[in-house]
């Protein structure tokens, strides 16, 4: 049986492709999109939120991928990626925004 999760219709996935959920597509709350971020990934251009931009970003750190590589695949600075990690990978509340 082949995995079909986030994979295109009449494509197969490519060697290393990277799985991010095998059962949801969003979180509970509705703010972050799996297949957008399984897509990133694996290298495809999509806008991502930037809750999303964090998931990726600890998830690819996790299978020990380096920040300037996560950084080009979700569209974060390296610098922005280290503050995420270093931070435990936790959004910072803007400033003048209520937590």
């Amino acid at each position: 049986m082949t995995h079909m999760i986030g994979i295109f219709i009449g494509r197969r996935e490519p060697a290393g492709y990277q799985y991010v959920s095998t059962t949801d597509t969003i979180d509970p709350t509705g703010s972050i999109d799996y297949i957008a971020i399984e897509a990133a990934i694996n290298g495809r251009k999509v806008a991502l939120s930037d809750a999303e931009k964090l998931f990726a970003a600890r998830l690819l750190d996790s299978r020990g991928i380096g920040c300037t590589s996560i950084s080009k695949l979700v569209g974060a600075t390296p610098g922005r990626i280290s503050r995420w990690k270093a931070a435990g990978w936790v959004l910072a509340t803007p400033e003048g925004v209520a937590a």
